[in-house]
C-alpha cells in the first residue's frame, strides 16, 4: 500500500432504558443523519439535520458478531498480511465504546474475538500459505493522568514506563511487560488479569475509566518454510470518554486547566487537526504527537507504518446530541488522514544481522557516556543513558521475536509471571480460578460481585465472604499491616476499617455491621439506605451495597431457591439503578426533610415564574440530584484531604441556583434558572465568606482536580503543589491557572476577573 485512509467505521449504540423520545441520529447505508438544536438570538433553537458519509455506518441492531465481521476480520487479515494494524474506539462516556471493544462474557466484542481467532492458527494454520511457526506476545497497558501503568504486572517500580521511538522500528514503551501467548487460554487469562487489575485501580461509582485509555498491543511473528519471517502487531485502544475535553464551557485558565485534566484527548485533537490540514507533509509544519503519551503513542497509528481504523461510538438520545455531532466531526477529519502501511518481511540471515546492528547501536553510546561523562552536562548524560536503556529493551524484545532461545525463555517468563499475577489475585483476596465468572459458584459461598458504569469491566471483581466464626471485613489496610482486611479498597470514605460482613451457613444468612467511627468519614450505603455505625443489617440476594464514593458491589446467594437467575439479578442491578439510588440517598442525606421541602418550593417557583413545563421542572430537579451527590463528595474529599495539606482553606461547598439577568424580549422565549455550586469560605467567629459559584461545568473539572487531589494525597506524591492551589483563595474563586508555574507565563493572557462567568452571576442558596 503506497499510502492509506484511515479507515472510519460509526457505530450507533441502541437506547437506554432511561432514554426516551424519538432518535436524532439515524443510519441509512453509509451515512449518518444527526439532528440538533440551534441556538438563536431570539426564540426557541432551531433544529438543524447535517449530513455525514463514512467508510461505514452501523445501526443500532447491529450485533457483535456483525461488527468484528466487519471491522475485526479486516484487521486480523491485514496483520496476518505482514501489516502493522490500529484500531481505536472514540466516542462519549456511555456511547458502547467498551461494549464494542470488550463487551460481556456472554456477547464478546472485538479483542476477544480477534485474540482468539488469532491464536487458534497458532500451531494449527490451515490457510492456503501455512506458517511453520507462529509466535505471539501480548502487553496491556493503561494511560491515566499522563502516567502509564502495566496492567500485566503491576507491582511499584523504580522508573516510571515511558514511549520511545526507534528510527527503524517505530514507537514501543521500554521495561512494559510483554508475555508470551501460546494458546487461546492463555490469551483469556492475561486478558482477564488486566481487566481485573484495571478495575480495582479506579473508582467505579465515580469512574476516573472515563479519562483514562487503555492499549492492548499483539506483537505477531509469523516463520514460513522457506526461512522468511514476518512481524506485525495491532495496537486495540479504548480511548477516554470525549465529553470529558468537550463540556468545559470556559477560556483563559479554565480552558487551561479543563485541557490538563485530560491532555491526551485534548492533544490528540490537535495532531489530527493538523494531519487532517496536511501538516507533516508541509515544509516546517509540527504535528505535537510528543506532547502526550498517548499521541506518540499512536504516531505510526496516524501517520506511519500502520493500516488504521477508528470506531466513533454516537448515542440516538436527545440528551447527547451535542456530543455525538462533536464525534461524528472528529470522525470526519480523522477520514483525511493518510498513513503509508508497509509488509515487514525479513530474509532467514536478516534477524541476526539487525541485532548485530543494536549491539554496535549500545556500545557506541556506552562508549560516548563513559568517554564524555565528565563534561556532558547532566541532563544529556542523563538522555544518553535513557537511550542506552531504551534499546537494549528493544533488542531483547526483537530477539524474543525471532525465536530460539529467546521464545524459549519469553515462554517460561510468562510462566513465572502467571505465579506472580496470581499471588497478587490472593493480596486483593480474589479468588484465582473462578474471578470473574459471573454465575456458578459450586461451594454455595456467597461473594460480592462489582458494579461498573464500564461494562467491560462490571463483574471483574469477586469477593468471596467467609465463613463463620471468620470474619470478612472492609477498609484500606491490607495484608502487611496489623490488623488487615481481606477485601481491600482504598478510595474516599473507606477507613482502616469500614465494616464487617458475617456469613452463616446453616440457617444460611449473611449481615453487615459498619464499624467505623462517625469522625472517620467512611459510608456504607445498602439498597440506598445508609447504614449506621454498629447496626446489623441482614442482607439478602441482590442486595445493592455501597462502600465508600468508589466502589459499588451486589451480593450473590448461590444456594437453594435463593439464587435468582445471573440474568434477571444483571437486569435488577444495572448501574443506573445505584446511581439513581446513590442521588436519592445524597439530597436527602444533605438537607433535612423540612429544608428539602421548603428548597424545592422555592426552585418550583422561580420555575414557574418563567414558565417552565413539568417535563423542565422533572429535568431541573435531576440536575439537581446530581449536583447533590457531587457536592457531597467534594465535602468529603476536603473532609479528608485537609489533614495531609498544610494549610489547605477551610471551604464548604454548596447547591444554589443562578438566575438570568435578562429575559429574552419575545413572549415565547425564556432562560430557566440553572444550578450552580457555591464556595464558601469558613471563617472563625464570623459569618461564612462567598468566594465563588461556579457553573456546573465549572464545579465538574475542579471536582476531577479534587478527586485527582484525593488520589495522589493518599498515595503520598506531590502534595507540595496541592498545598499551593487548595490554600489560594483565586483556586477556589477559580482566578487561579492549573499550575503554578503558569502564573506568570500567561498573566498577560488571563481575562480580568470582573469579566470571569464566575464572577458575573447572580446566586440564591437554597
Amino acid at each position: 500500500m503506497a499510502g492509506s485512509n484511515v479507515t472510519v467505521c460509526v457505530r450507533l449504540r441502541p437506547f437506554l432504558g432511561r432514554e426516551t423520545g424519538p432518535a436524532v441520529a439515524q443510519v441509512n447505508g453509509n451515512t449518518v443523519r444527526i439532528r440538533v438544536e440551534v441556538d438563536q438570538l431570539y426564540g426557541d433553537p432551531e433544529v438543524d439535520e447535517r449530513q455525514f458519509v463514512y467508510d461505514l455506518c452501523l445501526s443500532e441492531s447491529t450485533s457483535q458478531l456483525e461488527l468484528y465481521q466487519q471491522v475485526g476480520t479486516p484487521i486480523l487479515q491485514n496483520i496476518l498480511s505482514g501489516f502493522n494494524g490500529t484500531l481505536f474506539a472514540y466516542g462519549q462516556t456511555g456511547s458502547g465504546k467498551s461494549f464494542s471493544i470488550m463487551g460481556p462474557e456472554e456477547d464478546p466484542g472485538i479483542i476477544p474475538r480477534l485474540t482468539e481467532e488469532l491464536m487458534a492458527l497458532v500451531g494449527n494454520d490451515t490457510r492456503e500459505e501455512p506458517t511453520s511457526e507462529m509466535r505471539v506476545t501480548l502487553s496491556f497497558l493503561e494511560i491515566y493522568n499522563e502516567e502509564i501503568k502495566d496492567l500485566l504486572d503491576p507491582r511499584p517500580r523504580q522508573k516510571r514506563l515511558y514511549v520511545h521511538q526507534h528510527p527503524k522500528l517505530g514507537v514501543y514503551v521500554p521495561h512494559l511487560t510483554e508475555a508470551a501467548a501460546t494458546s487461546v487460554a492463555e490469551c483469556a487469562r492475561l486478558l482477564d488479569f488486566g481487566h481485573k487489575i484495571r478495575a480495582t485501580a479506579q473508582t467505579n461509582m465515580n469512574s476516573t475509566s472515563s479519562r483514562s485509555h487503555s492499549v492492548l498491543t499483539l506483537r505477531v511473528t509469523q516463520v514460513f518454510p522457506n526461512g522468511v519471517m514476518r512481524n506485525s502487531s495491532v495496537n486495540l485502544c479504548d480511548l477516554a470518554g470525549s465529553e470529558r475535553v468537550k463540556k468545559t464551557g470556559a477560556s483563559g485558565q479554565r480552558k487551561r486547566e479543563g485541557s490538563a485534566i485530560n491532555q491526551s484527548l485534548s492533544v490528540l485533537g490537535q495532531v489530527i487537526s493538523k494531519l487532517a490540514a496536511g501538516a507533516d507533509k508541509k515544509k516546517g509544519g509540527f504535528v505535537p504527537f510528543r506532547q502526550s503519551k498517548l499521541t506518540h503513542l499512536l504516531h505510526d497509528a496516524l501517520s506511519g507504518n500502520s493500516v488504521t481504523t477508528m470506531l466513533a461510538n454516537v448515542s440516538p438520545a436527545f440528551s447527547e446530541a451535542d456530543e455525538s455531532l462533536s464525534t461524528l466531526r472528529f470522525a470526519e477529519s480523522v477520514k483525511k488522514i493518510k498513513t503509508k502501511p508497509q509488509i515487514t518481511e525479513m530474509a532467514p540471515e536478516e534477524p541476526a544481522l539487525l541485532l548485530e546492528s543494536f549491539k554496535s547501536e549500545i556500545a557506541v553510546l556506552q562508549e560516548v557516556l563513559k568517554k564524555d561523562s565528565t563534561c556532558l552536562p547532566a541532563q544529556h548524560q542523563s538522555q544518553l543513558q535513557h537511550a542506552i536503556e531504551a534499546s537494549e529493551q528493544l533488542m531483547k524484545s526483537f530477539a524474543k521475536q525471532s525465536g530460539g532461545g529467546a521464545w524459549a525463555m519469553a515462554v517460561e517468563q510468562t510462566k513465572v509471571l502467571e505465579a506472580v499475577q496470581q499471588q497478587l489475585l490472593e493480596e486483593m483476596s480474589l479468588p484465582v480460578h473462578e474471578v470473574g465468572r459471573l454465575a456458578g459458584v459450586v461451594s454455595g459461598t456467597p461473594y460480592l460481585l462489582n458494579i461498573s458504569d464500564d461494562p467491560a469491566l462490571s463483574g471483574c471483581l469477586l469477593y468471596f465472604l467467609r465463613e463463620e466464626p471468620a470474619i470478612s471485613s472492609v477498609g484500606h489496610l491490607g495484608p502487611n499491616s496489623i490488623s488487615p482486611n481481606n477485601i481491600v479498597l482504598q478510595g474516599l470514605g473507606i477507613p482502616a476499617r469500614l465494616c464487617e460482613l458475617r456469613f452463616k451457613r446453616e440457617p444460611m444468612s449473611v449481615r453487615i455491621c459498619k464499624v467505623c467511627g462517625e469522625a472517620s468519614n467512611g459510608r456504607v450505603i445498602v439498597n440506598g439506605e445508609a447504614l449506621a455505625r454498629d447496626f446489623s443489617k441482614e442482607l439478602k440476594h441482590g442486595d445493592r451495597l455501597v462502600f465508600g464514593w468508589a466502589f459499588c458491589f451486589r451480593l450473590v446467594i448461590s444456594s437453594g431457591e435463593a439464587a435468582a437467575p445471573m440474568q434477571t439479578v444483571k437486569e435488577q442491578d444495572m448501574f443506573e439503578t445505584v446511581d439513581k439510588e446513590v442521588l436519592q440517598y445524597s439530597m436527602t442525606s444533605s438537607m433535612s426533610d423540612l429544608g428539602m421541602l421548603r428548597a424545592a418550593a422555592r426552585w418550583q417557583k422561580e420555575l414557574d415564574s418563567v414558565g417552565a413545563t413539568s417535563e423542565e421542572m422533572e429535568e431541573f430537579m435531576s440536575a439537581v440530584g446530581k449536583v447533590f451527590a457531587e457536592v457531597e463528595e467534594a465535602n468529603e474529599i476536603c473532609s479528608e484531604v485537609k489533614d495531609a495539606v498544610p494549610g489547605m482553606l477551610k471551604v464548604d461547598l454548596d447547591v444554589g441556583v443562578c438566575r438570568p439577568f435578562v429575559q429574552p424580549a419575545a413572549a415565547t422565549a425564556r432562560r430557566l434558572p440553572t444550578v450552580v455550586v457555591q464556595v464558601w469560605k469558613r471563617n472563625e467567629g464570623a459569618d461564612h465568606q462567598l468566594l465563588a459559584a461556579w457553573p456546573f461545568a465549572d464545579f465538574q473539572r475542579r471536582l476531577l482536580s479534587l478527586r485527582d487531589a484525593h488520589r495522589e494525597v493518599v498515595k503520598k506524591e506531590r502534595t507540595e503543589r496541592w498545598a499551593w492551589r487548595l490554600s489560594k483563595e483565586e483556586w477556589w474563586a477559580g482566578e487561579a491557572p492549573l499550575e503554578k508555574e503558569e502564573d506568570e507565563e500567561e498573566s498577560d493572557n488571563d481575562a480580568s476577573p470582573a469579566t470571569d462567568a464566575t464572577a458575573m452571576i447572580q446566586v440564591e442558596s437554597p
